[in-house]
């Protein structure tokens, strides 16, 4: 076994930084029984009591407001849910991957037309609500998504060290980890195959490791930094199982897209138009940092791309170097802040550097005074119309420059600076 694979296996047993263990106390912070964990924020901020009851009933109403514009959805026709619906009653025929056909079959079934942006494999997935009608089928995929929303916040919990009933709170609350049921999409299903991943980094699986970046790969553009990440980590065994799961992708797709072997080809020439459409038709939604720039008029055209990478470059050594949840949490954010098509409904990708920062990541009292901020922000996603910027995008930037600051080039090593801070607090907690 070499030195790389001996450290690799036997870093995640202890945690090494509070993001994988219990925080360090705080003064503010209420004692715990044994085998409790205890509560991660302060209970008063100057003249504000924060006591642990009020906390949950604030999460719930965000969480309730988030979830509200469902009813709107499926009055509006379901959202984005047609083009799923269509998809799944599209797949194994030739009117999935040809666009011309695709929306000739949409606007004779009387459904908004709109290409197929995913690999046709994922159709799949859809097929069982095809017999459905499309209302019916829109409240049992909420329903579904709002599930995947609870597994997500139990994976955080697992992955983090965090009581389950705080990091399921927190996930319903960050509105975004629920805009999928909402708009009839599918992103609390990336966000559960990521938050999979960085628990299977923990306990060092390199098979679900890679079944579950292979598996993300259905949204390439996430599922890419956390790719990058086995990279740099050499995790060679997971990069290759994740090949394995893309190369199945691959060869179900054929049936798919009606036995045709070349669907990477007529998919790929698809996209590229729907793209444009779609980046200048939903730019109000937009939370990434090469979307926002894109929407600004008179800047150069490589400009966001330029960005997207000096954000990579400077978040290298981080990737490098952090805890490998940590590190995990920071390729979902990157994911966010770097994406080329980036809307607020995925940006429950945030979710793992939330666990993390809830988790210790961030030191008192910046913990409390910045996940109660950001956390309501989220739902300004709702109204991004006509906010212009959606808040969203506030939380994506401040939490990307917050994490790159934190592992600058040529700057101190953070767990330097955690072991100066815990030398000059109090030996007790009061």
């Amino acid at each position: 076994m070499s030195p790389l694979r001996k450290a690799r296996t036997v870093a995640p047993a202890v945690p090494a930084e509070p993001v994988t263990g219990a925080a360090p106390s705080t003064p503010a912070s209420p004692t715990t029984g044994a085998g409790e964990r205890a509560w991660p924020f302060r209970t008063r901020l100057g003249p504000l009591p924060l006591p642990p009851k009020r906390v949950r009933l604030w999460a719930g109403a965000l969480a309730l407001i988030g979830i509200v514009p469902i009813d709107t959805a499926l009055v509006n026709g379901g959202s984005d849910w047609p083009s799923f619906w269509a998809a799944g009653a599209t797949v194994g025929t030739s009117n999935l991957v040809d666009p011309a056909r695709h929306i000739a079959w949409q606007a004779a079934h009387g459904v908004v037309k709109v290409d197929w942006p995913y690999p046709p494999a994922v159709a799949y997935l859809f097929a069982p609500f095809a017999p459905l009608p499309i209302w019916l089928g829109f409240v049992i995929h909420a329903a579904i998504m709002l599930g995947l929303v609870a597994v997500a916040g139990l994976l955080a919990a697992r992955a983090f060290d965090l009581s389950p009933d705080v990091a399921v709170l927190v996930a319903f609350a960050w509105a975004p980890s629920t805009a999928g049921a909402v708009m009839g999409q599918n992103a609390p299903l990336a966000v559960v195959l990521a938050l999979w991943a960085i628990d299977a980094l923990r306990r060092d699986r390199p098979l679900e490791v890679g079944l579950a970046c292979g598996l993300l790969m259905y949204k390439p553009t996430l599922a890419l930094p956390l790719i990058g990440l086995l990279l740099l980590r050499g995790r060679w065994r997971d990069l290759g199982v994740a090949a394995g799961v893309v190369a199945a992708g691959y060869l179900i797709s054929v049936p798919a897209a009606a036995g045709d072997w070349g669907w990477p080809v007529a998919w790929w020439n698809g996209l590229q138009p729907w793209l444009a459409n779609d980046l200048i038709g939903n730019a109000n939604k937009a939370v990434s940092i090469p979307g926002l720039l894109g929407r600004a008029s008179g800047l150069p055209s490589w400009l966001p791309d330029l960005c997207a990478g000096a954000i990579v470059i400077l978040a290298l050594r981080g990737l490098r170097r952090a805890p490998i949840v940590e590190a995990g949490a920071a390729a979902c954010l990157l994911a966010v802040a770097v994406g080329p098509r980036v809307w607020g409904y995925e940006a429950g990708m945030v979710l793992p550097i939330l666990a993390w920062a809830i988790a210790g990541g961030l030191p008192e009292p910046w913990r409390t005074r910045l996940v109660f901020l950001a956390i309501p922000i989220g739902l300004f996603w709702l109204v991004s119309v006509y906010t212009v910027v959606s808040g969203v995008a506030l939380v994506v930037i401040a939490a990307t420059a917050m994490w790159l600051r934190r592992w600058r080039p040529l700057g101190p090593s953070p767990a330097d600076l955690r072991d100066a801070r815990l030398a000059r607090q109090p030996s007790s907690s009061g």
